[in-house]
């Protein structure tokens, strides 16, 4: 047997018979397997435990399994979730498309299948938790050495670029502020008067190290890393 993970796995389905192999299952390859029979449990847990993944049957009571993937998404973007249903229905197969589902399978369950599905699971956890963020185009960001590669090849920065990338990196997806922008790369001469232009020339140039459109302006307020 291949060794257990220290990740944990929030479990939701109703049916009992099901649930009682799955969990023997899934015990032998993580650390924590919360379980639960509806949907609204599985939010309280989640928001309460430190949960690494999350295995939703569709059909559970209270709140259905998609809404609870759509609830989860909302508050994280990269947690892998797998959904199980025993229906093809083509409406919740696009539902579920819209959610980055790590996986989607249907019931009854093919053990080597739902190996398959637990072997890519434990994947995209490690995936979400390194270090390394993938920016796209063959960008990718090192934050544990501030460093960005281009096809595997350091990218050379100056100071302020990599201070700004990080920023930016540590806000992903959220509008950071010309003064935080200001705050972070002129931290030792802040009371200086820092203009607004200053401030644009440097995500110029930083912008022409990335893969195009990743750093939107927000108009008035500042700038925002999508990915």
């Amino acid at each position: 047997m291949e060794e257990i993970s220290r990740y944990s796995i929030l479990y939701a389905e109703d049916n009992l018979e099901v649930q009682k192999e799955v969990v023997e299952y899934l015990s032998k390859y993580f650390k924590k397997v919360y379980v639960v029979t509806d949907g609204k449990e599985a939010l309280e847990i989640y928001k309460e435990e430190k949960i690494d993944s999350l295995l939703l049957d569709i059909d559970i009571p209270i709140i259905d399994g998609l809404e609870v993937a759509k609830e989860v998404r909302a508050l994280n973007r990269t947690i892998p979730i797998v959904i199980l249903t025993a229906f093809t229905d083509k409406d919740k197969l696009l539902v579920a498309t819209e959610l980055h589902l790590c996986k989607y399978l249907v019931k009854p369950l093919h053990i080597m299948k739902f190996r398959q599905m637990t072997q890519k699971l434990l994947f995209e956890i490690a995936l979400s938790k390194q270090s390394i963020i993938e920016l796209g185009e063959n960008f990718i960001w090192n934050k544990e050495n501030r460093t960005l590669y281009c096809n595997h090849v350091p990218s050379i920065l100056t100071q302020k670029e990599q201070s700004l990338l990080e920023l930016l990196m540590e806000k992903r997806n959220q509008c950071v502020s010309f003064t935080d922008i200001m705050a972070k790369l002129w931290e030792d001469n802040f009371e200086q008067e820092i203009s607004i232009e200053s401030v644009k020339l440097q995500i110029c140039f930083l912008r022409k190290k990335l893969p195009n459109n990743r750093i939107k302006n927000i108009y008035g307020r500042g700038y925002i890393l999508n990915l």
